[in-house]
């Protein structure tokens, strides 16, 4: 199953494991009216290289807080459940979405867009 959608990006982090690392990052998906939007939170690894230097280009606006909207695509999502340790919410259980972030079809910070994905070459038909 893939996810299409947009959502802001966040918490943009390299993971250190004993067989290696890997680039991770939250995006805040939103869905719902433009009046009143909902969000739903999915923390992904970033799989491929064009995706991961995608990301990586906007590490320095995510660290200075600046919106930053992208067009996603994600594959493989899976659900764990996790109870928090902290705060006045401690104890209490909350699912996490985890999936893989396979590709960036735009990304927008602030206002200006960044990046925008060539649309591939539509398939000629044989008919």
């Amino acid at each position: 199953m893939h996810i299409d959608g947009l959502g802001y990006l966040s918490n943009i982090r390299e993971v250190n494991t004993a067989t290696g690392s890997f680039l991770s990052c939250t995006i805040n998906a939103l869905h719902g009216s433009t009046d009143k939007p909902e969000y739903t939170r999915f923390d992904v690894t970033v799989s491929g290289k064009q995706t991961s230097s995608l990301i990586r280009r906007c590490q320095n606006a995510v660290n200075e807080e600046k919106k930053v909207l992208i067009g996603f695509k994600l594959s493989n999502l899976t659900a764990d459940v996790f109870t928090l340790a902290k705060g006045d919410h401690a104890g209490e259980s909350r699912a996490s979405l985890n999936a893989r972030l396979i590709k960036i079809s735009f990304i927008k910070v602030g206002q200006n867009m960044v990046y925008k994905a060539e649309k591939p070459a539509s398939a000629v038909s044989a008919y």
